[in-house]
């Protein structure tokens, strides 16, 4: 007998119009370009089952839009939603520097530590995200996933598969319009996660 084996592919949104501001809560939505750069991740891709999308404006309309192209289930899961920048939101990075450069520094050297003002706490987004990602695997076990999600989220899960601390979060890279692939080998000794590739 086969051993199962989950694939999921991770594609982090792209730029919205509003540029690179913090934008966790804010609905944005997707920039042109950055529209452009979704479809050419996975123009050579069409082997999913599913389609799932954080519900946030600049993941579920690319989600939409390649769930019709395929004729696949789309699913938009709130586990997978950004975290929340509180007080940051629609700020660009170097106007928070300029108001508070050692909150920011100490929020990028290790987000656990740290809590943006009035914003989400690393650990509750965290466990909010691994949460939808075992719910995700157990209900889609043995079937290929495009999962179209955020920068943050998509870091948080990458860092639980290698193991990565908090301190080493912002060392992963994200590129806009890149894939990630995850295996996940279910086997009777338990479900093993394995990164595949990353910004391809």
């Amino acid at each position: 007998m086969s051993i199962p084996t989950t694939y999921i592919d991770l594609l982090p949104s792209a730029e919205v119009d509003a540029g690179e501001v913090f934008c966790g809560s804010l609905d944005c939505p997707v920039s042109t370009e950055g529209m452009k750069g979704l479809k050419k991740a996975v123009r050579r891709k069409s082997d999913w089952h599913v389609v799932v999308s954080s519900p946030k404006l600049r993941c579920s309309q690319f989600a939409k839009w390649v769930a019709e192209k395929h004729e696949l289930e789309l699913k938009e899961w709130k586990d997978f939603r950004e975290m929340d920048f509180g007080s940051w939101e629609g700020d660009f990075p170097h106007v928070i520097m300029q108001k508070d450069p050692q909150k920011l520094a100490q929020w990028w050297s290790d987000p656990a530590e740290l809590r943006p003002p009035s914003g989400e706490p690393f650990p509750a987004f965290k466990k909010r995200v691994l949460k939808g990602w075992g719910q995700l695997i157990r209900k889609h076990k043995g079937q290929q996933i495009l999962l179209v999600t955020h920068p943050g989220v998509l870091r948080v899960l990458l860092s639980d598969v290698l193991g990565i601390s908090s301190e080493h979060f912002f060392s992963l890279n994200v590129e806009h319009g890149t894939l990630s692939r995850i295996r996940i080998v279910h086997d009777e000794g338990g479900t093993w996660a394995s990164l595949m590739s990353h910004g391809c």
